[in-house]
């Protein structure tokens, strides 16, 4: 049942089918067997012996697809970002919650010639600096978008998460990093983020 399971996660996500490897611990007359499957380049190893083959086989089947829907769920969690709306709001109550104080934007036009706004945030001792904006709300709401980004980034930020999904009020809501933001030159993509402090926000 769990070796069907397995092959069925990994055939609709595109990885290669499990490849297992069984041996025995014990002897010809009193078996212990103890497998291991390998998906994808990594191994895992049935946690017991078992007296048949197909019994460990299961079980390091249970074991890798437990492992890998985690992992692949801790990752789509890491990744997702808030519609751009959102961010100053989403990183104000963040900003509460980790007693930062009020965040402060400045924003400036681009230039006289050309109707775009850039914005730069100090958040936590580091100065974040987002994408052209269209509008001076917009600029700061992608400097918020940029601060979201790098601090996802940085570690689990697991409280940081629950913000964005109660805002939200969704999880089918969240979007990508591509789907939020609008294209811009990759020149302001660079160096959107400058340490000035070595006191980064524990999450």
């Amino acid at each position: 049942m769990h070796k069907n399971k397995l092959q069925e996660y990994l055939q609709k996500s595109r990885f290669p089918l499990p490849v297992y490897r069984t041996d025995n611990e014990g002897f010809a007359h009193a078996p212990k067997f103890r497998s291991t499957v390998v998906v994808n380049g990594r191994e895992f190893k049935s946690r017991l012996t078992y007296s048949h083959r197909k019994e460990a086989e299961q079980d390091a089947a249970e074991l890798a697809l437990k492992i890998i829907i985690h992992d692949t769920n801790n990752i789509e969690e890491c990744t997702v970002l808030p519609d751009l709306i959102y961010c100053k709001s989403i990183l104000n109550e963040y900003a509460v919650q980790k007693n930062i104080g009020s965040l402060q934007y400045t924003t400036s036009q681009k230039s006289e010639l050309d109707p775009v706004f850039i914005s730069t945030l100090v958040f936590n001792g580091r100065i974040y600096t987002g994408q052209v904006g269209k509008s001076k709300k917009e600029a700061e709401q992608l400097a918020a978008f940029v601060t979201i980004q790098s601090l996802l980034d940085s570690s689990s930020c697991r409280n940081l998460h629950q913000i964005i999904k109660s805002k939200l009020n969704m999880p089918t809501k969240l979007h990508h990093a591509k789907q939020s933001v609008p294209r811009t030159s990759n020149k302001f993509l660079e160096g959107s983020s400058k340490q000035m402090t070595d006191t980064p926000v524990s999450c």
